[in-house]
């Protein structure tokens, strides 16, 4: 696989409670979200300006920072005695073209393709499953010794972290001789970068599992974003 580091847009790391949210938070109201959460941006789609005016929004009042500078992250989901580790980085998608397939539907793809033509980027993460390596577990474990960048606990009860990654050419190098398995979530959004010859922000994990594909384990929207290109 072809990857990556990428500019971000993401929340201080003080406010990322408040803004990170599952992807289809959206879809409950009822459950109540703060001002700053990114389940309001997601909640204007299909309306073009109105995507653009929530994460303008959430920039103005400091929710959202720019990260000009090239990077990956380390990620990790746990919740009930289950977690998850991936690598947060982009991805070219030409190297996952026989699991894009049956990866979303014809109505889930035209959403994704309205998102990036609205917003210039994702909305939402994906997740691949990835085969497995040990050169690549020890980098995560490196990595994560470190002070995370983010840990919080979600509303739901899982606990989301992500670390900064120190040495990004290693991760290059490494997963340059792996392949990916599965396409867990965010299918929909790959096709669109596909369809569009732009790469996508994934996360690339060993060891997610269908339980990462919904639920308290799926990684957070608004989060780590892909910054739009100028």
């Amino acid at each position: 696989m072809r990857i990556s580091p990428t500019e971000f847009l993401r929340p201080p790391k003080q406010r990322a409670v408040e803004v990170a949210c599952a992807p289809d938070a959206h879809l409950n109201p009822e459950l109540g979200f703060p001002p700053a959460s990114f389940a309001h941006v997601l909640a204007k789609r299909p309306d073009p300006a109105g995507i653009l005016a929530a994460v303008q929004h959430l920039l103005l009042t400091g929710a959202l920072e720019v990260d000009r500078t090239p990077g990956m992250f380390v990620y990790r989901a746990a919740h009930g005695g289950r977690k998850w580790m991936g690598l947060v980085c982009s991805i070219d998608t030409r190297d996952l073209v026989p699991l894009l397939v049956d990866a979303a539907t014809p109505e889930e793809i035209r959403m994704a393709e309205a998102d990036r033509a609205a917003f210039g980027a994702q909305l939402v993460p994906c997740l691949v499953k990835v085969e497995g390596s040990d050169d690549v577990a020890q980098c995560f474990v490196l990595d994560s010794n470190d002070r995370p960048g983010y840990h919080f606990v979600s509303h739901d009860g899982s606990t989301h972290s992500a670390w900064v990654v120190r040495n990004p050419q290693e991760y290059v190098e490494l997963f340059g001789d792996l392949n990916a398995e599965d396409v867990l979530c965010g299918g929909a959004e790959l096709m669109a970068a596909h369809l569009a010859g732009a790469p996508a922000l994934a996360i690339l994990s060993p060891d997610a599992d269908t339980h990462a594909s919904a639920g308290p384990l799926q990684p957070r929207a608004g989060m780590l974003i892909a910054r739009p290109a100028e």
